[in-house]
């Protein structure tokens, strides 16, 4: 036998060892009323097998397998503590408590979406219900403004009755009223169109962090280090344990 052939054999052999040694970790633990066997990779990057986490694997990524060797839920590593940045003038400070307060209500408003709404369909029916109040207050002012206007036409028709007499005050003074009233409509007219665009935009704007957020908590649930830990059941392939 060759070199090249021995590395392979011994290879082969080292998994074949590492699988009966799990295959037998398995029977060993799975007689207990509560079962359980953690997959774990320590500092030096060995896999371990294990029926209790050890302390120095708490804090890292985990596996864990139901008597048939299968993933039930994943534990990520604990992420660091992020260091809180420290303020030196007045500025910085200020500037320090806003982001805090800006952080605070993004997350108000996260958890009161989730709290809103079941679905994207329930956020598309509050849009539309939105939307169709501001529309139906541009209609009534729409409607408005051609009955102003009509009455304005009919006010200009009459000016050429009145020669060689002056135009009455009193008509000049209406015709002056309902152009400025116009004008006060015309101007609600444009800010309630451009509210209807900014509230349709809000709720997409609101749907998709809806789906964002609800994508996030799909399939993970928190834990009490604040780590996400998947609970979907995936299939795994015994190796060696190196």
């Amino acid at each position: 036998m060759n070199a090249a052939a021995y590395r392979i054999d011994r290879k082969s052999a080292a998994c074949h060892v590492g699988a009966v040694a799990l295959a037998l970790l398995f029977a060993a633990v799975s007689g207990r009323a509560h079962a359980e066997l953690y997959k774990w990779t320590d500092a030096h990057g060995e896999v371990h097998y294990s029926d209790k986490l050890p302390v120095e694997a708490v804090n890292g990524a985990t596996t864990q397998l139901n008597r048939q060797g299968v993933a039930v839920r994943k534990t990520e590593a604990a992420r660091p503590i992020a260091q809180q940045p420290v303020a030196h003038t007045e500025n910085e400070e200020q500037q320090l408590r806003e982001a805090q307060r800006a952080k605070v209500l993004a997350a108000r408003r996260d958890r009161a979406l989730i709290e809103s709404y079941a679905s994207e369909s329930e956020i598309d029916l509050a849009k539309s219900r939105a939307v169709a109040t501001i529309d139906g207050q541009v209609k009534s002012a729409y409607a408005y403004v051609a009955q102003m206007s009509k009455r304005r036409q009919e006010l200009e028709d009459k000016k050429p009755t009145y020669a060689p007499r002056p135009v009455p005050g009193s008509l000049v003074r209406e015709i002056e009223t309902i152009d400025a009233e116009v004008g006060r409509q015309n101007e609600f007219i444009a800010a309630r169109e451009k509210e209807a665009a900014s509230v349709a935009a809000r709720y997409e704007a609101d749907k998709q962090r809806f789906r964002e957020l609800r994508a996030g908590a799909s399939g993970s649930v928190a834990t009490t280090d604040g780590r996400s830990a998947a609970t979907s059941a995936v299939g795994i392939t015994l190796t060696s344990a190196r």
